[in-house]
């Protein structure tokens, strides 16, 4: 992956339910979401500027919120707990000077 100057990041949790030995596991981990100037990338993967349409969000509560990507390979889902409103602006500015 080639990264170019950070712009905004934002952590988010991932939750895995297993069930070993009859006893319900839920194992969460933080990774962080990283917007690039020519892309957006997790640890796991990454998605050129171009193929991200839209980021924008919804609260859940007062500490959880759902971070939707918008990309060409569908809406893909992030839990996160800070604000993400200062991330969703950095890629809309971004976006904005692209168009």
């Amino acid at each position: 992956m080639h990264h170019s100057t950070l712009l905004s990041s934002i952590i988010y949790t991932d939750t895995e339910r297993l069930i070993e030995a009859g006893e319900m596991k839920i194992i969460r981990r933080e990774s962080r979401l990283q917007l690039f100037e020519h892309e957006v990338a997790t640890p796991e993967s990454a998605f050129p500027l171009s193929a991200v349409w839209d980021v924008s969000y919804k609260s859940l509560s007062t500490d959880a919120n759902m971070l939707y990507l918008h990309t060409h390979r569908g809406v893909i889902t992030y839990q996160v707990y800070e604000d993400p409103a200062q991330f969703v602006k950095a890629f809309k500015k971004l976006k904005n000077v692209h168009y």
